[in-house]
């Protein structure tokens, strides 16, 4: 009984605290994301491309315009890359960045949120195996976010779908590499 009054009272008063307009909140999280290649290139002896599994951490604030209308920035870290696998090549690019998301979140449902905006990739550090390629590679990426999130008991299960858009290659070598990533995070949402 005393643990369903608990709940019930943390319950209303996050109820109360979220989605105010004129409200912030903060919200850190935790999760993976899942990198993958995309654009027009070509492989080396046949090998495809496979996905890369990384961290995402990092935090979000977000201010709520109305009850369905939240604006949100973030600063994450981000493991992001592929794999280069097949007739003798076994690679893997790793990408760390810093990103910065900004996105419209838009409350359809209680608890329930799409989200969409633009996200910008500051790169940290570029990894063939051991060998630094950093200086190959263009410093800053462009995303679309698209997601979805749900919330409970000032929980957040958070799904997004960074579209690269931006040529990652410095060299004209007809190459365009983007990098993609699925990511599923974990945060915890408070208000300010």
């Amino acid at each position: 009984m005393m643990l369903l009054m608990a709940t019930v009272a943390l319950t209303a008063s996050s109820q109360n605290t979220m989605r105010e307009n004129g409200t912030f909140t903060l919200q850190p999280k935790l999760g993976i994301g899942i990198g993958s290649l995309s654009g027009n290139y070509t492989t080396r002896s046949g090998a495809s491309d496979k996905v890369r599994v990384g961290l995402v951490a990092g935090v979000e604030g977000e201010y709520y315009a109305n009850e369905w209308l939240g604006i949100a920035a973030g600063l994450n870290y981000s493991q992001q890359g592929w794999k280069m696998k097949g007739n003798g090549v076994n690679e893997t690019y790793k990408f760390d960045f810093l990103n910065i998301p900004l996105t419209a979140d838009f409350y359809v449902a209680k608890g329930l949120a799409l989200k969409t905006g633009v996200q910008f990739g500051f790169l940290l550090s570029a990894k063939v195996e051991d060998a630094d390629i950093k200086n190959s590679c263009k410093k800053l990426n462009f995303s679309i976010p698209v997601g979805i999130s749900y919330e409970i008991s000032d929980f957040v299960l958070d799904f997004r779908y960074n579209i690269g858009l931006k040529n990652m290659n410095k060299a004209d070598d007809g190459n365009k590499l983007r990098s993609d990533l699925i990511q599923f995070t974990v945060g915890y949402k408070f208000g300010l």
